[in-house]
């Protein structure tokens, strides 16, 4: 798994010389997704080491759940457009913060409620009033 990420990254590395350069830049737009990508790489690594330091080792078999999150995050992305960011952003939060919670029901279901509404705002601030971008309206917008 470590090679086949560090392969990807090596090829969206390089992708990211494509990218448009201006003059009045102090860092290109290139920069937060190459660092991103080293650390990444940096990772896969580790996950290279890591499994070469300990032999004799079987390699553990990716999880149902790891498979239910991931087709949870596709479904968020190829929702969010016709739904909407505000709709759909703090029921996904909700179902995974659920998911993943281990308190007894009463309490999950609040601590669910409060993380969904917490990360919502926080994400909301962060890119429309913070960066200046424009969300997804979906069912809310025109």
């Amino acid at each position: 798994m470590g090679i086949a990420v560090l392969v990807l990254c090596g090829v969206l590395f390089a992708d990211t010389f494509t990218f448009r350069k201006t003059e009045w830049e102090l860092l290109s737009m290139a920069f937060w997704p190459r660092l991103l990508l080293l650390i990444l790489a940096g990772l896969a690594i580790y996950l290279i080491a890591k499994g070469n330091l300990e032999p004799g080792k079987q390699a553990e078999p990716l999880a149902k759940k790891a498979f239910l999150a991931a087709a949870g995050g596709f479904a968020y992305v190829l929702l969010l457009k016709p739904v909407g960011f505000l709709i759909l952003t703090p029921i996904f939060i909700w179902v995974f913060s659920y998911w993943i919670s281990r308190r007894d029901w009463p309490w999950r279901l609040l601590e669910s409620g409060i993380t969904a509404v917490v990360g919502t705002l926080a994400i909301y601030g962060l890119f429309v009033l913070g960066l200046k971008l424009i969300l997804p309206s979906g069912l809310l917008g025109g």
